[in-house]
């Protein structure tokens, strides 16, 4: 199979977008081990300056970039899951969420689809910070069920490299962040760039998470602790520094996450992974006398 122009909407060639290839050509890649990609997102509020899609637009074409840049093994990313578990940002109009456990049987019914057809393995790749905890919880299931299915935030492998080059106040991945903000400049363009530039220019900082109602205490991240951060109806939408984001830098973060994402699915593809269950003989109870 030759590379043809990317289709459109997409960031890679269509031999690496699943949706793009006929079943016999699905078939095909199946049967050279190729990886499996499933990004999952979310479609929730994020303030004023970005769209209600940004984390399944950011996982999508973050994971398509980085699979035409993995010559073997061969990538397929599918179709994302574009709605999340955004229970915490439902004050505002523009959030769809999925329940807990339908997110997770949504889930599970994709990456099962993907392993009854033959594929040796598969990843999730996350945009979305709400969706992290129940993704690891669902891929521990399926392991130890016996199935090869990972996942892995896309702003994770690169972190290092690209947090280096943020130029605000808030040094991490926030929601409608610096981050998200200069990514999705990076990968529009025209009008939708302007607009996003004019929109989050001279937003104040927001440093503090939006789990605390008030003051500088944070017991949660002082703490390690779980909450989640509560976006209701009079926050202003957004954790981090968006006025601080621009294009040069968000060319620069979108390829250390790229390039990082990558060489991720190559080491995840090549590595020799446990799966399932043995019984432990030193362990394993023996059979009454009877």
């Amino acid at each position: 199979m030759t590379d043809a122009p990317f289709p459109l909407g997409h960031f890679a060639p269509r031999m690496n977008v699943w949706a793009e290839l006929t079943r016999a050509e699905i078939t095909q890649a199946r049967d050279v081990r190729a990886l499996v990609v499933i990004p999952t997102g979310a479609t929730e509020q994020h303030g004023d300056h970005l769209a209600t899609g940004t984390d399944s637009f950011l996982a999508t074409a973050v994971a398509e970039l980085a699979a035409a840049r993995v010559s073997s093994p061969r990538i397929l990313v599918t179709p994302p899951v574009s709605v999340g578990f955004s229970p915490h940002h439902l004050s505002w109009a523009g959030t769809l969420s999925l329940r807990l456990d339908t997110y997770l049987s949504v889930l599970r019914d994709v990456a099962m689809s993907v392993i009854a057809t033959g594929f040796h393995r598969a990843v999730f790749v996350n945009g979305h910070g709400g969706n992290s905890a129940p993704l690891r919880a669902l891929c521990g299931e399926l392991v130890t069920d016996g199935h090869a299915v990972g996942m892995v935030d896309y702003f994770a492998p690169g972190h290092v490299g690209w947090s280096a080059l943020l130029d605000g106040q808030l040094a991490v991945a926030g929601h409608a962040c610096e981050y998200e903000t200069a990514l999705t400049m990076a990968l529009t363009t025209g009008a939708n760039r302007a607009r996003i530039k004019d929109a989050s220019a001279g937003l104040p900082p927001r440093l503090v998470q939006p789990w605390m109602r008030s003051g500088d205490t944070d017991p949660i991240s002082a703490h390690g602790a779980g909450w989640p951060p509560i976006f209701q109806s009079d926050d202003c939408g957004y954790w981090g520094d968006p006025s601080a984001a621009s294009l040069e830098v968000g060319e620069a973060m979108l390829e250390a996450t790229v390039s990082a994402l990558a060489r991720f699915y190559v080491d995840f593809a090549q590595a020799d992974l446990r799966v399932g269950l043995s019984a432990n003989p030193n362990t394993a109870r023996h059979a009454p006398k009877v």
